[in-house]
């Protein structure tokens, strides 16, 4: 167990209702029926959020939500036990779709991009965290902000939490995780193509694709932010598993070999587990190790955001 004293506040501005369809075999461009499916709250912060409390740590999700799923969307988080704060957008919960197929083994994500929020979204979201950051020991942000939020309400989130001695965990890309690191972020754990499109976009490369040149230079880039900044680095590499810098030297963490059931959810165990360990003080390789599990666990799991 975690522990007790030591309090999480996760945030992500972007819920999803996760519809998932499992497949005997699914063809494109053909009438696809089955009658295994399954409809669940989730979005990286729930699903962040969902492992942590399974690993018994005291988390408190802060998101957003509007629409006509908004009361089943809190409905579903309540019934997983999650603690959440969901303020009210007049925007829809989007619907995103998982196609999964045991012919294959394979996993097909179908996105639908949020609609923005309103204008008085943003100020109560802000608000809200400044109530609740207040006794944290771990920030956790996650994933992309929908529409409507200033660009500053990230970093000024990572700004209050260092301000209070809180550690930033981000999950997070591009303009964001960039205008972030200057306040003082613990860590950043990004994949290895969000990594490259944010900070080497000479190197292109797609979710679960590396070689070693780009490695070498993402290694190079890690710890360039590590020197001007602070903050350690973890990448995730699909299949291949987890690269980190710890400060001193680089760890290649190989991932456990399984047959995936879903692997929808499994960077967001990643990022729990990862943080559940740093929080109890059992050292970067440990923690290491512990996120590996959570995501071979969660990949188990129909269910996104599930280790047990």
């Amino acid at each position: 167990m975690a522990d007790p004293e030591k309090k999480f506040l996760a945030v992500s501005l972007n819920p999803v209702m996760q519809r998932t369809l499992l497949f005997d075999s699914w063809r494109e461009n053909r009438v696809n029926r089955t009658r295994t499916h399954y409809l669940h709250a989730s979005g990286k912060g729930v699903n962040v959020a969902r492992v942590l409390t399974q690993l018994g740590d005291d988390v408190v999700h802060l998101t957003h939500a509007g629409g006509a799923d908004r009361e089943r969307f809190l409905a579903m988080c309540r019934e997983d036990g999650l603690v959440l704060t969901a303020l009210e957008s007049d925007s829809e919960v989007r619907t995103c779709v998982t196609i999964l197929s045991r012919e294959n083994g394979s996993t097909t994500e179908l996105i639908a991009d949020a609609g923005p929020v309103s204008s008085g979204t943003g100020p109560a979201v802000w608000d809200e965290f400044e109530k609740l950051i207040h006794g944290c020991d771990y920030l956790i942000i996650s994933g992309t902000k929908a529409p409507g939020y200033s660009d500053d309400l990230y970093p000024r989130m990572v700004k209050r939490a260092s301000e209070l001695g809180a550690a930033s965990v981000l999950d997070i890309k591009g303009g964001d995780l960039k205008a972030c690191l200057p306040f003082g972020p613990a860590l950043i754990k990004p994949n290895l193509s969000e990594f490259c499109a944010t900070f080497l976009p000479d190197l292109s490369v797609e979710e679960h694709e590396e070689d070693e040149r780009v490695l070498e230079a993402a290694a190079e880039e890690m710890k360039r932010i590590h020197r001007e900044y602070g903050a350690l680095t973890v990448l995730t590499l699909g299949a291949r598993g987890a690269l980190g810098w710890d400060g001193t030297e680089l760890i290649l963490q190989p991932a456990r070999q399984i047959k995936p059931v879903n692997t929808i959810g499994c960077g967001d165990a990643f990022t729990a587990g990862l943080s559940h360990s740093l929080a109890k003080g059992e050292g970067f390789s440990k923690a290491l190790e512990t996120a590996r599990e959570c995501a071979a666990l969660n990949a188990g799991h129909i269910k996104p955001g599930v280790i047990a």
